[in-house]
């Protein structure tokens, strides 16, 4: 227990808070207002447990440039000892200390903003206890060393990379050692070449045959040898007589426009008339739509010539022969062969002079429209592009007899699967790489890196069987413990499925809160689930808490040795739950070596106080932290009767110690100004509801000379001019009756009167 503390200096608000060491009893009760240093001096208890000097150096008071100074005098069964920290580190023993605070809450439970995984882990930590610290230590150690491990095998995996190409590293471990490799690998390397030469070889093009050019003439040859016949009215015979007299064909093709405009009764050129003129009527016969369509076939015969007879096809030739040529440099030496070659020029002289014997014959057959032309005239020009025909076909020949000849020594050539002997080669070559010297002791490396990985997942593995079947027994003596003290504080709510997830790697704590039937959902829930910080109050959190702290408390069976430290357990209680927590500290006090409680209500203080020595289970030392005159914080003794007790208590006692002379003379002036609220107070008292609030004694006077019988004030009309007469004195130290100043002058005797009156008519109602 925590029996002597010596010196506290500059940690947070307590400056200089120890002016004297002070002993603490096995229940000690400090009051703070807010903001006196209670948090701290919890904060700095708790530091002491842990030695955790960063608590405490982050606290240090603001301003000052003197060193941080902590003296605490512990008594434990192994002898007492100090716990003290120089403003850099801890020295001495770890008390054993549980501190309920703030920081415990949002280290164990829950933060503002929720649950976090930090605070499962430690709530884990919390329910298992000292009695699982070694099966989780092995745990993390285990599980911290398969990880060492699994990086171990990875940079031993790693260092193969650049050896195994694109094998798998089990692959390459795997390939196994061949004594001939070199051998293997040089008889392999004649094989690929001559693979590779047969498939360059299997790879040579054949040659390339000529496209022949296609000549269309039967639609010009059916145009030139037609003719145009028609005979009606005899107007054939007489146009052609006329025609014939007149330049012929050039008179026709006149006469023939002519028509297209309508004849006048006059002829436009000699004057003669038209009308009734049987040569002009032979016109109008024989130029009709028949003769007009003939024409037109006739014109079309130059298109038919450029569509029939082209050289388009001619211009691939050049291209095909070059191609020949550079594949003849691949084949001679091979095959025996002559390439053939082909005339361009001469082609192209046949078809050109095709085309201009067929345009001449097209001018003519326009010159002479009614004339056919002989078929043997195209015949003849077809038979020149036939010609060239035959130049293709005879090529053409020439090059399938060489593309026979290719084909035929290609079927001779062994067939090699490159890809397979290109394969075993590299499996070769890895083989003698993966047995190197240097390879294999980097893969004995990935073999015990492997092997050690496997026996540390084996370890890890267990030690999680071993802390698994442990938490399961520790967690439900756990959650039944929380659902102990939760009942008892009669909190609408208890937990369920307390269990560990392994989420993250380490084990944390997982439990989900039935509030009314509802279920919350504390760790990875789904989204929209009710959340932790809607369904609890503020008040059902700080319970829940604290029955966390609870059910930690009496688990642990060093209790008796331990000291406890409560900070405000009690803030935001209704009044069922302070009576249970004042039970369950009343606990502690029979369980545990000491009981500290810090606290900023007085009155629940007080009541702790009460419960001990009611029990008479310890003794009780009563401090207080307040106001130094620099606004820190001193730690001194402190009286909770006096703090607590009420202005009328306060005055009796005041009273009393005049009559029996323990007031000294500075102090009467405050026992004359005590009597009127006395005598006041004992009336409210004694016939309550009889008189308002605020009313002084004067018109409390009043009233009691103008009640009438059934009103019990009326036992009192008997001492109304006594009780007259003690407020004329009385009221004189809190205001003149005349306008005056209240009266400072104090006379013992006179006092003496007064006060003995008072007392006499609280005591027996007499003055």
């Amino acid at each position: 227990m925590l029996e002597k503390v010596i010196s506290i200096d500059n940690i947070g608000v307590i400056k200089s808070g120890v002016q004297r060491p002070i002993t603490l009893e096995k229940v000690t009760l400090i009051y703070a207002d807010n903001a006196r240093g209670k948090s701290t001096l919890a904060a700095l208890l708790n530091a002491s447990a842990s030695a955790n000097v960063l608590e405490l150096t982050k606290r240090k008071t603001i301003g000052t440039q003197n060193d941080q100074k902590v003296l605490l005098r512990f008594k434990a069964p192994t002898g007492d000892f100090n716990a003290q920290f120089n403003g850099n580190a801890w020295a001495g023993q770890k008390p054993n200390l549980h501190v309920f605070n703030q920081e415990f809450v949002e280290r164990n439970v829950y933060a503002s903003s929720g649950v976090t995984p930090d605070q499962r882990a430690s709530l884990l930590e919390l329910a298992l206890g000292d009695a699982a610290v070694t099966a989780q230590t092995e745990f993390s150690k285990q599980s911290e060393l398969q990880r060492t491990k699994a990086s171990e095998v990875r940079e031993a995996e790693g260092a193969l990379t650049g050896y195994r190409s694109d094998l798998t590293v089990d692959r390459f471990i795997a390939l196994q050692e061949s004594p001939n490799a070199d051998a293997e690998i040089q008889a392999l390397d004649k094989q690929i070449a001559d693979a590779m030469n047969i498939a360059a070889t299997m790879a040579k093009p054949d040659f390339k045959k000529l496209t022949a050019p296609a000549f269309d003439l039967a639609q010009f040859k059916s145009i030139a040898e037609s003719e145009f016949e028609q005979v009606q009215n005899g107007a054939d015979e007489l146009v052609k007589k006329h025609l014939d007299t007149h330049l012929g064909a050039a008179t026709e093709r006149w006469v023939a426009t002519g028509l297209h405009h309508k004849p006048e009764p006059d002829c436009p050129f000699c004057g003669q008339k038209t009308e009734g003129l049987a040569l002009i009527q032979a016109y109008k016969t024989y130029f009709n739509q028949a003769y007009k369509d003939h024409l037109a076939s006739i014109e079309s015969l130059h298109g038919l010539v450029t569509q029939g007879v082209s050289a388009a096809s001619i211009s691939s030739w050049a291209g095909i022969q070059a191609f020949n040529e550079g594949a003849a440099s691949s084949w001679n030496g091979v095959i025996d062969f002559t390439l053939p070659t082909i005339d361009i020029a001469a082609a192209e002289n046949v078809i050109q002079k095709a085309q201009q014997s067929l345009v001449r014959t097209a001018e003519h057959k326009k010159a002479f429209p009614l004339e056919a032309i002989k078929n043997s005239l195209v015949a003849e020009i077809e038979a020149n592009l036939i010609s060239v025909i035959t130049m293709v076909t005879t090529f053409n020949a020439k090059i399938d007899a060489i593309n026979e000849k290719i084909c035929a020594h290609k079927k001779t050539l062994a067939t090699t699967d490159l890809q397979t002997l290109t394969a075993t080669q590299t499996t070769l070559k890895l083989q003698k790489v993966r047995h190197g010297p240097e390879v294999k002791a980097m893969v004995d490396a990935v073999t015990t890196a492997r092997n050690e990985y496997k026996n540390a997942e084996k370890a890890k593995n267990d030690a999680k069987t071993n802390l698994d079947n442990l938490m399961a027994t520790l967690l439900t003596t756990f959650q039944t413990a929380i659902n102990y003290w939760l009942g008892c504080f009669g909190a609408p709510f208890y937990i369920e499925k307390l269990t560990t997830s392994y989420a993250g790697g380490d084990p944390r704590g997982h439990y989900v809160i039935n509030v009314r039937g509802a279920k919350v959902n504390v760790g990875p829930g789904a989204a929209g689930e009710l959340s932790f910080l809607a369904a609890l109050s503020e008040g059902d959190k700080r319970t829940l808490a604290f029955a966390f702290f609870l059910a930690k408390l009496f688990a642990d069976p060093n209790r008796a040795h331990a000291s406890v430290v409560l900070d405000d357990v009690f803030t935001s209680l209704d009044h069922h739950r302070r009576h249970n927590t004042a039970k369950a500290v009343v606990k502690m006090v029979e369980e545990c070596a000491q009981v500290i409680v810090l606290g900023h209500d007085a009155h629940f203080l007080r009541e702790l106080r009460k419960r001990v020595r009611q029990k008479n289970i310890a003794e009780t030392l009563e401090l207080c932290l307040h106001r130094d005159i620099d606004n820190y914080s001193l730690l001194t003794n402190f009286e909770l009767d006096e703090f607590c007790a009420s202005d009328y208590y306060k005055n009796y006692v005041l009273t009393e110690k005049f009559l029996a002379g323990g007031v000294p003379q500075e102090k009467l002036l405050d026992v004359a100004k005590a009597l009127r609220p006395l005598v006041e107070g004992h009336m409210h008292k004694s016939f309550p509801k009889r008189f308002k609030d605020g009313q002084t004694v004067g018109q409390m006077l009043d009233i009691v000379r103008n009640a009438t019988s059934p009103n019990p004030l009326v036992a009192l009309q008997p001492l109304h001019a006594a009780l007259c007469d003690f407020n004329d004195f009385a009221a004189a130290y809190h205001h003149d009756t005349s306008g005056g100043h209240p009266r400072a002058d104090i006379n013992d005797a006179e006092l003496r009167q007064y006060a003995l009156a008072a007392l006499n008519f609280i005591q027996s109602r007499k003055l």
